[in-house]
């Protein structure tokens, strides 16, 4: 992938034409959704519940899977997930985001509570998880760091081996690609700062930050096209619009999917499917991809049909 170090920004938003058929969505047992990660053919998307409260002191957060147009509660309210955000997977572990603290669950069988790693910040924000080769990436947004897990052996995590790794503006989620790692900054309550952008880091071994997009805003999900030649991301400052920057050129276009209330906390793209979380509906949408060099556009709609 080729990724410019000096970016040209042409930012163009366009609203697409849909058809009268309403786009397919997910909605059967979600309230507020706002994380997924696929498993074992489906997805598993973590809930906030009945209140889109980030910092929620109530268990109301649980798990739902879908898979193959159905979905059920995994792992139920009422238990130790109170805000639950950010995923990951290794193996058959499931890796959770919940305020101060990683919550990890074993998804075979009755989904059981297995670990819980505590960030020692006793009121740290912890918003996502990455799982890359043995080692869990944390974000802990209201501190501005990003921690590092030896997950080697998720049957038995050494909690010692938790160590600070970089320092990132109010770090969100965290994606990679190849030996790139993107970061995108979102302060979960608009605070103004300068570097609330998405960063990426070239070197893992000895991890410095450039900014993929300069503009300030509220980034918060991202996922790579099928084909690696673009970053498709959401602002939560442009509500029911997705961006996507074109890694070869710089340049970046909205997208708009939602409706004027939407906004969009995860994305994951399985096949030539994008589902996109919005978390003020309660819902999942589910979008075909076009996948191109060009601009614009990824997303299937009527007016591409026509073509």
């Amino acid at each position: 992938m080729k990724l410019v170090r000096c970016i040209s920004i042409v930012i163009i938003t366009i609203t697409l034409i849909w058809s009268c058929k309403s786009p397919n969505k997910i909605t059967a047992n979600l309230q507020h959704p706002f994380g997924m990660v696929e498993y074992n053919g489906g997805l598993l998307i973590s809930n906030l519940g009945k209140d889109i409260d980030y910092f929620s002191e109530s268990p109301n957060g649980f798990i739902t899977y879908y898979k193959d147009g159905k979905s059920e509660i995994k792992i139920k309210q009422g238990g130790v997930l109170f805000a639950p955000k950010g995923m990951a997977i290794k193996d058959h572990f499931l890796f959770v985001a919940d305020l101060g603290k990683v919550a990890v669950f074993d998804l075979t069988g009755d989904c059981q509570l297995v670990d819980q790693i505590q960030i020692p910040q006793a009121d740290a924000f912890v918003s996502d998880v990455m799982v890359l080769g043995g080692t869990l990436f944390i974000s802990i947004t209201n501190y501005n760091k990003i921690y590092l897990l030896n997950i080697e052996n998720p049957n038995k995590i050494d909690h010692s081996s938790l160590l600070e790794y970089l320092e990132v503006p109010y770090p969100s989620t965290i994606r990679a690609t190849g030996e790139y790692v993107f970061i995108s900054s979102n302060s979960f309550d608009g605070t103004p700062f300068d570097d609330k952008i998405i960063h990426i880091i070239d070197n893992l071994s000895s991890p410095s930050l450039r900014p993929i997009i300069h503009t300030e805003g509220d980034y918060q999900a991202m996922v790579f096209s099928p084909e690696g030649t673009r970053l498709i991301f959401s602002d939560m400052t442009k509500n029911g619009q997705i961006g996507n920057i074109v890694f070869e050129t710089g340049e970046y276009i909205y997208e708009t999917i939602g409706t004027d209330n939407s906004q969009f906390t995860s994305m994951i793209i399985i096949g030539n499917k994008l589902f996109v979380c919005d978390i003020t509906n309660s819902q999942v949408l589910i979008k075909d991809l076009i996948e191109i060099d060009g601009f614009p556009n990824i997303i299937k709609s009527e007016e591409n049909d026509s073509k």
